[in-house]
């Protein structure tokens, strides 16, 4: 019986080289365009931050030139009415203990309605009176969805867990539909702040991206490595 010729019996090993090293170019492909988009992703946010930050800075104008533009979120506001309504109680953490934010309605003389948060109080104290009537300054704020692990409002018990504004507006003025979905949050030491705590604003925004491509790069560096391994084991067994 005559012996299988050398270039035969090496021909099934390159018939298992080339679907592996396929597959490790798309996998490589894949992983470096995440990382490319991370990075792109990380110069988007580092610029809506810089823009938040210039924001939080500027002069405040007033509501009706902020609800003009496009987007109001951040945008700081002088206001001139009065506080109406119940003080709504949001679930919040005042310096390391319970709490709650103090959400009021808010009336302009020109009739304009919107929420106003005052700041934060802890759990056993009284809602602190405010004037009645001011001029104050605050940031609007947009704010998202539920979250996943937030609980359900108590609207009759005067709890609130996370900001669910039109029943907010609802509660405070029996209807949702005024000047504005966003919340003004007043400044630390402006008029209606007394006896409340008042965290300065900021850019609450994740920026994990240069993490995120840091790690999608890294796996490509390691799928070349695992890759240029196996040829080179492939090559001497071969």
């Amino acid at each position: 019986m005559t012996p299988p010729d050398r270039g035969e019996a090496e021909r099934p090993e390159h018939h298992r080289v080339w679907p592996i090293l396929l597959a490790a170019a798309i996998g490589l492909a894949i992983l470096l365009s995440l990382g490319a988009w991370q990075v792109k992703r990380l110069s988007w946010k580092e610029g809506l931050i810089a823009a938040i930050d210039r924001a939080l800075a500027a002069e405040p104008v007033s509501l009706a030139q902020a609800l003009a533009k496009a987007e109001p979120d951040f945008t700081k506001v002088t206001v001139t009415g009065e506080f109406t309504g119940p003080a709504l109680r949001r679930l919040a953490v005042v310096n390391g203990g319970p709490g709650w934010e103090i959400v009021q309605g808010f009336v302009t003389p020109e009739g304009s309605r919107l929420l106003v948060s005052r700041g934060l109080i802890r759990e056993s104290e009284a809602v602190p009176r405010s004037p009645s009537s001011l001029t104050t300054t605050g940031i609007l704020r947009r704010h998202g969805q539920r979250g996943p692990y937030d609980a359900d409002n108590d609207e009759a018990g005067n709890r609130w867990y996370w900001w669910d504004v039109p029943a907010m507006q609802q509660a405070v003025f029996g209807s949702a539909d005024v000047a504005t979905p966003l919340v003004l949050h007043l400044l630390p030491e402006a008029d209606g702040t007394a006896g409340l705590v008042v965290e300065p604003p900021r850019a609450e925004l994740r920026n994990n991206h240069l993490g995120y491509a840091v790690t999608w790069f890294g796996l490509a560096a390691a799928l070349v490595a695992v890759t240029a391994v196996f040829l080179r084991r492939n090559a001497r067994t071969g």
